[in-house]
């Protein structure tokens, strides 16, 4: 899978244990395993990609609103990078 500059699995690998989510809009929030989510993904896949996955049923993304949208985050990612 080409990269196109995107953030993988595998650039968080030896950073994080544990990878966080929190939307500032909805307050929905969760944290995944690391070697888990490379597991399950691979080391190569893309964390915008996998974001879009869990947010698919975010009321916010599936309005389609421009103005008003999703705002989940991955905090901890620049820290790690």
């Amino acid at each position: 899978m080409p990269r196109d500059g995107a953030i993988i699995f595998g650039d968080i690998e030896s950073k994080l244990s544990v990878l966080k989510v929190i939307c500032s809009k909805c307050q929905r929030r969760g944290h995944y395993i690391v070697p888990r989510l490379i597991r399950a993904h691979g080391r190569d896949a893309k964390i915008i990609d996998w974001v879009d996955v869990i947010t698919a049923d975010c009321p916010k993304r599936i309005a389609n609103n421009m103005n008003d949208q999703c705002g989940m985050r991955c905090p901890d990612l620049p820290k790690a990078l």
